[in-house]
């Protein structure tokens, strides 16, 4: 059934695209809630995962609220319908004027990087809810460009300075920690850590509200996080608190998502074979970018037939999507299927190469596919350049 459809999107909107299935957004969705059970949880959908304004509603009515970053991702929240209260304003950059804009739009709820950013804050007289994030020096064993926990990372203060920055701004409205230590971690080891430090601090100075950010870890190679192991021991660490704030996002779009391409070429060489797609790092940045794994496969065929690079039609040696991959035989015109790319995906493409960025569809759970985001055009590119 789900291969039907993406066969039907392809055909109606074109190749290439990212297609969404809403039933998988909303049982994910779910799951998160569901992992925190007996625990008063305010779940937030990470933005920066996917910025589409028809997924951030979807989760709205699943009792989420949003963790965001820039003006353009609160605006994406704001569409969606999400209140201003319902927002989570993360990040280690934010100018002068960027909180002025946020606070006018009525943000509540920050969380604090540095002293530096601080400092700022109470210059302003800002009457909003801090979380301060902290560094625990935790590894995530994850890839080093998501690793966020470490001392060596930009983000949030070292444990050893939180006396400090208390003795400094303890008059504010601080109230907890935020703490963030990667993204796609799988194993349940690192949270642990993370969290047992930060739960140690809040003890230590009397806090009853805590953020815990996210980084659950999804199968796109065969190990997922395994959430009742998480949940079990997690909500027995984090039993005391009043109010658990959690920053999800991979784990819930990731699996709903899936890019379809079409093959172009397929150039059969004595040392190595190459499947030439319609789109590349263009489109879908994370191989090239971070080596990332993606299951991928032909719609309408099976078997191994032959191995093969899944590359794209960019002017780079890099733009690879999959490397030595076990293919069945496949021909040009036939749709490639990217697995897992719900998350990352359309959110951080570009136009490199001058090329348009790729339509996005929803699928609801009656199977209607739906236009949410139309292909850009090549005048779209240009449309702001000044001659």
């Amino acid at each position: 059934m789900r291969e039907e459809i993406l066969r039907k999107v392809a055909e109606e909107f074109g190749t290439p695209v990212y297609v969404y299935f809403e039933d998988v957004i909303r049982e994910r969705a779910r799951r998160v809630r569901e992992t925190f059970e007996g625990l008063n949880l305010f779940p937030t959908f990470a933005v920066k995962a996917n910025n589409n304004p028809n997924l951030i509603k979807i989760l709205k009515e699943e009792g989420f609220g949003v963790d965001v970053v820039t003006k353009g991702e609160l605006l994406a929240s704001k569409i969606a319908g999400v209140p201003p209260e319902s927002v989570v304003w993360n990040g280690n950059g934010k100018s002068r004027e960027d909180m002025d804009f946020f606070l006018q739009e009525g943000v509540k709820i920050v969380n604090v990087d540095s002293f530096e950013e601080m400092e700022i804050w109470r210059e302003k007289g800002a009457r909003v809810e801090f979380f301060v994030r902290v560094n625990p020096e935790v590894d995530a064993k994850t890839h080093p460009h998501i690793s966020t926990g470490l001392k060596r990372h930009k983000f949030g203060i070292p444990v050893e300075d939180v006396d400090r920055f208390l003795a400094e701004y303890r008059d504010l409205n601080i109230r907890g920690f935020h703490v963030h230590i990667g993204s796609q971690i799988t194993q349940t080891s690192p949270f642990l850590q993370a969290y047992e430090s930060v739960v140690r601090l809040s003890e230590r100075y009397g806090f009853d509200e805590v953020n815990i950010g996210g980084g659950w870890g999804v199968n796109y190679k065969g190990e997922e996080l395994d959430l009742e192991e998480y949940g079990k021991k997690v909500t027995s660490l984090l039993s005391g608190f009043k109010r658990i704030i959690v920053e999800i996002g991979r784990f819930i779009v990731a699996p709903a998502g899936f890019l379809v391409l079409r093959v172009l070429y397929v150039k059969r060489r004595r040392e190595k074979n190459f499947v030439v797609v319609d789109g590349g790092m263009n489109v879908l940045i994370r191989p090239a970018l971070y080596s990332a794994y993606h299951r991928i496969f032909v719609l309408g065929k099976r078997g191994t037939d032959m191995v093969a690079d899944v590359v794209g039609p960019l002017c780079e040696s890099g733009d690879v999507l999959a490397l030595e991959r076990e293919l069945p035989s496949v021909e040009p015109g036939d749709l490639l299927v990217v697995e897992n790319a719900g998350a990352y995906g359309y959110a951080m493409a570009s136009n490199y190469n001058s090329s348009p960025r790729p339509p996005e569809v929803l699928v609801t759970p009656n199977g209607e596919a739906r236009l949410i985001r139309r292909r850009e055009s090549e005048v779209d590119l240009f449309k702001d350049v000044i001659v």
